[in-house]
């Protein structure tokens, strides 16, 4: 299953790596799910990441934060992010992320940005929260692969 993480589940993650944005990226981490990058959205998760609003909560530096992103693109499928797309009107910056799922044939859009999750599906790849994903990758990986712990919780309660 491959994915694109919007810039609010990055920074989601490194505040709380507990949190249900940080099991997302813990999945990626653990190659049960592929990421999709670009260079557009490396560049914005960076910038967000280092706003001092945000980096007061995770105390990274910038050279913290790039040793971060060599971790992440370990895992990462990148594509150039250049295919033309229109398709959000109110905030034309997200269209970023609606291009590298398409040049990745990525399966989903996690996202938090109400932009994304407004427009439902891009292309026939759906958008949905981090949540909503985390529901969908442990139903998907119980049917595949009931010879796991956790699906077999899931499977018998």
């Amino acid at each position: 299953m491959k994915i694109v993480l919007d810039a609010n589940l990055f920074a989601s993650s490194l505040i709380k790596p507990d949190s249900v944005p940080g099991k997302v990226l813990d999945l990626v981490k653990q190659n049960q799910v592929e990421l999709a990058l670009s260079p557009p959205i490396i560049r914005e998760i960076k910038r967000i990441l280092l706003y001092p609003k945000i980096s007061k909560y995770h105390h990274k530096s910038a050279q913290e934060i790039d040793l971060y992103f060599e971790d992440i693109l370990i895992f990462a499928w990148m594509v150039e992010g250049s295919e033309p797309v229109d398709a959000i009107k109110l905030d034309p910056a997200d269209n970023k992320y609606l291009a590298c799922a398409y040049e990745a044939e990525a399966d989903y859009i996690v996202s938090g940005d109400h932009h994304l999750l407004d427009l439902g599906k891009y292309r026939d790849i759906p958008v949905v929260t981090a949540t909503e994903f985390m529901d969908i990758w442990t139903h998907s990986f119980c049917v595949i692969n009931l010879s796991k712990i956790p699906c077999l919780r899931f499977v018998i309660s």
